[in-house]
């Protein structure tokens, strides 16, 4: 019978009131050489009417759920406990934990900050089809597996995404669990994590990973150092020149396009002097034939109504398109293609293309697939205010957003909080 710190484990239950002893007669080989014990322990348990054996209602241990919600308002206080016990429940990733916390018996998403970890292949479940793992995130998975599974550890957490999953470290035996992905070649560093305070011991466990060529190394090749000359750089000022703005479309890169608000007016104007030429006029389906870089009309699928697009791609008896005034694009039969009256084709589109200022998306697809719902969450509303930051030739400009001209209103801000970019 297996014993803890030289105490009989069945004894230990039993003596609360959390387990009962099986009855054998005298006689019976299966009866347990400690029997004798078991049943005193049973009978204490039983006269201080602990446990199993308590006459009150036993209400049970209620364990809660920490959602998007939850995660507000535990988060201060989380925050100011510096450090918080917790049991690995499971290991979804290299990186995304389940935990349970028993000071608030609780069970949360923790997923390990500072760092860039692999997708681990994940299996169908429901409606969810199988995702093929990223190089070495099934091997990250293993590792923190082995490392933390079923075990005790402690975290501390510095923030929560949207979706009520907290962001921090976790250190098992007192180790830190992001350093060590990142040590063993499991994992980057990622540009929070440059600005943490393990940011000197991250980097140096980088380094060390790269020089072994360890895992996600294994063919890093050191970029040689160009020497620049220096110039004289005058500083200065950020321009602040705030426009009205909706945003119309957030792209898979992360870029987005607007309309400026002062516009449109003429934008609706134009579009209701086509839908009357086209009512007036039908084109016939089919008498059109596009062309790569064609600036034509299209009916849109999802409303049926006829809009400004350049042609990006002919396939078949299908079409590619971009519309013009708003960013979006689908691909339609060409039969719902148009020749774009002349008078319709020389104003300039309605709808400009920006980049994110100062910050990049993760190179983790699910992280970037997260940041980008949380920029299209944050720009779906009637108006914003816009300001171009500054220009890179051969791309387009990069623009802040903002709901209102506070730092709360700052939208890239708040996607760098939430730890997405």
């Amino acid at each position: 019978m297996r014993s803890l710190n030289c105490r009989n484990i069945a004894e230990a239950l039993v003596s609360k009131g959390l387990a009962m002893v099986v009855k054998y007669r005298p006689d019976d080989d299966q009866r347990s050489s400690r029997y004798d014990d078991l049943l005193t322990a049973e009978n204490k348990a039983i006269k201080s009417q602990l446990g199993v054996h308590s006459k009150k209602d036993n209400p049970g241990l209620r364990v809660t759920e920490i959602d998007a919600a939850r995660a507000k308002l535990e988060l201060s206080a989380f925050q100011r406990a510096q450090r918080i016990d917790a049991i690995v429940e499971f290991v979804a990733s290299g990186s995304r934990l389940r935990l349970y916390i028993p000071k608030s018996n609780s069970l949360c998403t923790f997923l390990l900050g500072g760092i860039n970890c692999p997708r681990a292949t994940r299996q169908a479940t429901g409606n969810a089809p199988a995702t093929d793992g990223e190089p070495y995130g099934d091997e990250a998975l293993v590792f923190t597996k082995e490392q933390c599974l079923q075990k005790e550890v402690s975290i501390q957490v510095d923030t929560h995404d949207k979706a009520g999953n907290f962001i921090g470290w976790l250190w098992v035996d007192n180790v830190n669990m992001s350093v060590a992905l990142v040590k063993n070649g499991f994992a980057s560093v990622h540009f929070t994590g440059e600005k943490s305070q393990y940011a000197s011991v991250l980097k140096g466990a980088e380094e060390s990973a790269k020089a072994q060529k360890l895992r996600i190394w294994k063919d890093y090749v050191e970029e040689e150092k160009e020497e620049k000359k220096e110039e004289e750089r005058v500083p200065t000022e950020r321009q602040v020149n705030y426009e009205d703005v909706v945003v119309t479309e957030v792209t898979p890169e992360g870029n987005f396009y607007v309309q400026k608000i002062s516009e449109g007016p003429k934008a609706e104007d134009l579009f209701a002097k086509l839908r009357q030429e086209f009512q007036a006029n039908p084109p016939l389906p089919g008498a059109y034939t596009a062309k790569r870089g064609d600036i034509c009309a299209a009916k849109f699928t999802g409303d049926d109504e006829w809009y400004r697009v350049k042609v990006e791609k002919v396939h078949g008896g299908n079409a590619t398109v971009h519309y013009i005034d708003y960013g979006n694009k689908e691909t339609l039969p060409t039969t719902r293609l148009a020749s774009l009256p002349a008078a319709y084709a020389s104003e300039k589109p309605f709808a400009t293309e920006y980049i994110l200022p100062y910050v990049s998306l993760p190179k983790d697809e699910e992280y970037a697939a997260l940041a980008i719902k949380y920029l299209k969450e944050d720009t779906a509303v009637s108006k914003l205010l816009m300001n171009v930051e500054y220009r890179n030739p051969g791309s387009p400009q990069a623009a802040s957003l903002y709901s209102e001209k506070t730092s709360e209103g700052d939208i890239i801000k708040n996607l760098i909080t939430e730890g997405t970019v």
